[in-house]
């Protein structure tokens, strides 16, 4: 089993027997060899990240320590990855296709000290599926099929990247990503009765981002509206004095993860 895959699921123990000899196939899997098991791990997300630190001090010239900041970033992605895995199962760590994409957009409106004109500013990131000079990634697609006794479980990674190496910026913003980066760390595992898979031969479950192990116990949603709130992490920290600063988050991607066999 490949690192990046460990922790996604808990086997008791992985059966040799093939998982589907003679189940049915899907329709656009003729060239691999029947029984073979046809993954596809796919979904949509995104959420947003915004801010308020108030001024320090008087707008005039020399009373104001720091300037009157807004933030807002909302980030929104959908990914597509299938996998080919044996008959008995296995993992697989060479995705048959990938495909997806999504963009983190930032506005900062920065009220400046010594009554100076507002400034706006703008940030945009693309994002892409990786490319195979990435599969060293923890997070590079892969998925694991596993058979324990009368259950099956299928446990899978991706992840979406920066399509380019800096975001596309204007005026003096700087792209403050999601307090929780969804898109970086795709992850969901579903188990289903083995009996069903034989029978149908085509099974689809959904999963949560709430639901995936990676993310047990990681808030995905916060905010905080106070003198002591730290608007880096939305949470309370320790107080700056004056007017207080306000911080929001949330993070969310749900899809499924899907198993055919090729007859």
């Amino acid at each position: 089993m490949s690192r990046k895959l460990l922790g996604i699921v808990v086997l008791s123990a992985l059966a040799a027997t093939p998982l589907a000899s003679a189940l049915a196939a899907s329709k656009d899997t003729r060239a691999l060899p029947k029984g073979d098991l046809v993954v596809t791990f796919s979904g949509s997300g995104g959420g947003t990240y915004k801010f308020h630190q108030p001024a320090l001090g008087s707008r005039r010239a020399g009373g104001c320590r720091s300037a009157d900041a807004t933030y807002t970033e909302i980030d929104s992605y959908k990914w597509s990855y299938r996998f080919v895995v044996p008959p008995a199962g296995g993992t697989s760590d060479t995705p048959t296709a990938l495909a997806g994409g999504g963009q983190l957009s930032g506005t900062e409106q920065l009220q400046q000290c010594g009554g100076e004109a507002a400034v706006t500013s703008t940030c945009t990131q693309a994002l892409e599926p990786p490319p195979a000079a990435n599969s060293a990634d923890l997070a590079y697609p892969g998925v694991i099929v596993a058979a324990s006794g009368r259950l099956v479980t299928v446990g899978a990674v991706g992840e979406l990247i920066a399509a380019s190496a800096q975001p596309i910026c204007t005026g003096l913003g700087v792209l403050i990503p999601n307090r929780v980066a969804g898109f970086s760390q795709l992850q969901a595992s579903v188990t289903f009765p083995r009996a069903q898979l034989a029978t149908t031969g085509d099974l689809t479950r959904r999963f949560t981002m709430g639901g995936a192990g990676l993310y047990e116990g990681v808030a995905l949603s916060g905010s905080c509206n106070s003198a002591t709130c730290d608007v880096k992490t939305c949470a309370e920290d320790s107080g700056r004095g004056g007017p207080p600063p306000s911080c929001s988050f949330n993070e969310s991607y749900s899809g499924t993860i899907e198993v055919r066999v090729v007859r």
